[in-house]
């Protein structure tokens, strides 16, 4: 078996850091520490303690953005391949993220967001641009482009919503692309923030003294992902032969100082030629405030994907998939600074694969650790400070990478 580098991609965004950063800065910007918050993993719960709250409708739009820049150094072991192909060391500096928020409400009933990425893949797209309407308070409908509401990451993957620098290996994203070779390490599951457009249903129900437990629960009908979906673009047409089916239900407890949450997640759709694909998916999440402001939280996940192949000369009959999971540790140790600490692995399955003139399956594995500190310079000013070390399978050099990364949000 051939191991080939993939080819190293250069920075996507060239707009000048200084001209956005003084764009930000003139607002009355705020960024919420993710020590501070605990965003729950379907958006359909957001704002609820305002639902019930009496006067007119205000029209006015609501404008909110996030700048991300980030500095990444990545060494590795060795400078070759097993096939004796040079792997160099990547010195990289880009523009992450632009993202500008509009949404509003129309009625009591109906609301809207739009939410576009001004530097996306060096050019401009739509992440959200969506319509929710209240049927009542158990159940929106949202109708148009919304992110993926797959297991806890995908919902809460943009900037300045998660406390690492890298996400987890399962959600691959532009600005923070794995350490991949290709045919020699896995692939990852899904590009992240994942958006898709169709109709999605989704709601909650209180239940206990104070309310204190969150039944959250949301099914979708969507165009649905590419038997590619790890890869970087977002596709606007209809990218698959069949459309997807999908869901997700969450139970919460909301103490006065713990809040765990427990989901569950899963999606199927036919990719091409009417191949089948599933993902299914468990997460939890704990939380615990020792101190006005200082928070402890304990995050994870697990997910499996399957995906019929079509059997030719190099691939026998059977289902490829990707496993994989990931355990993120984060902690406020004073009002400006925090800790944290992630684990993932990621498995890739290749059933029956030719090698060696004979067939067997092949397997990959990935792991990794990451560590560092977010400092908040302001309300509005973060910087992360990240270590993350590569453990490769297939003889493929192990990695170190530095990551020192900037988010300014309003």
């Amino acid at each position: 078996m051939r191991v080939r580098r993939m080819q190293l991609r250069r920075p996507w965004s060239s707009v000048p850091l200084a001209a956005v950063v003084l764009l930000f800065s003139a607002q009355g910007l705020a960024i919420a520490s993710p020590a501070d918050s605990e965003p729950t993993a379907d958006a359909s719960s957001d704002d609820d303690d305002d639902f019930d709250a009496p006067g007119p409708v205000d029209r006015k739009p609501r404008i909110s953005g996030v700048l991300a820049a980030s500095h990444r150094t990545t060494l590795f072991d060795d400078n070759k391949l097993p096939d004796g192909e040079p792997l160099p060391d990547e010195y990289t500096f880009q523009v992450e993220h632009t993202h500008l928020k509009f949404s509003g409400d129309l009625t009591e009933k109906l609301s809207w967001e739009v939410l576009p990425c001004v530097t996306h893949m060096n050019g401009f797209s739509v992440i959200t641009a969506h319509f929710s309407y209240e049927i009542a308070r158990p159940l929106h409908i949202t109708f148009g482009r919304f992110l993926l509401p797959f297991g806890q990451f995908n919902v809460r993957s943009l900037p300045g919503s998660f406390g690492t620098v890298s996400r987890p290996l399962l959600y691959q994203s532009h600005e923070d692309r794995t350490i991949t070779v290709a045919g020699a390490t896995p692939r990852t599951f899904i590009f992240s923030p994942r958006d898709d457009t169709g109709v999605l249903a989704s709601g909650s129900l209180w239940f206990g003294a104070d309310d204190t437990v969150q039944l959250s629960y949301s099914a979708y009908f969507t165009n649905g992902l590419r038997g590619t979906s790890d890869t970087m673009a977002r596709f606007w047409d209809d990218n698959n032969n069949g459309k997807q089916l999908g869901g997700r239900i969450s139970l919460r407890y909301n103490g006065s100082k713990l809040t765990a949450t427990i989901g569950a997640s899963g999606l199927t759709n036919q990719y091409e030629r009417s191949l089948a694909q599933r993902a299914w998916g468990v997460d939890f999440a704990l939380a615990f405030q020792y101190a006005t402001a200082r928070r402890v939280s304990l995050r994870g996940e697990w997910v499996d994907t399957s995906r019929e192949i079509v059997p030719n000369k190099e691939l026998d009959k059977g289902d490829a998939g990707t496993s994989g999971a990931y355990v993120t540790v984060e902690a406020a140790i004073t009002d400006t600074l925090g800790v944290f600490y992630q684990f993932d692995t990621l498995t890739e399955r290749v059933p029956h694969a030719m090698l060696n003139e004979g067939f067997r399956d092949l397997e990959l594995t990935t792991n990794r650790h990451v560590a560092g500190v977010s400092v908040a310079l302001e309300q509005f000013l973060h910087v992360r400070l990240e270590y993350g070390r590569w453990l490769e399978p297939l003889g493929v050099p192990n990695a170190h990478r530095v990551s020192l990364q900037t988010i300014v949000s309003f």
